[in-house]
């Protein structure tokens, strides 16, 4: 999960992780997170995974099949 510090300071050292002010950092042990949690000047947030984009519609790699037909490109 991702925690941002929004505290005074600029940066701050806790629980072995460093925070700079407004910069996302990942931490993966679940005490560490329970702990920040519970202190104001952290904000957990969710992890936003990216979303791949679609090749445009209709057109197919070589192998692959026709979004139209079904049917694959060494059929036609």
């Amino acid at each position: 999960m991702l925690v941002k510090f929004v505290g005074a300071n600029a940066s701050l050292q806790a629980y072995g992780y460093r925070f700079e002010k407004d910069k996302p950092v990942r931490v993966d042990d679940a005490k560490v997170l329970a702990k920040l949690k519970e202190r104001k000047d952290f904000e957990l947030l969710e992890e936003v995974k990216p979303v791949s984009r679609k090749k445009a519609e209709g057109k197919s790699e070589e192998g692959g099949t026709d979004a139209d037909t079904g049917e694959g490109k060494a059929a036609e």
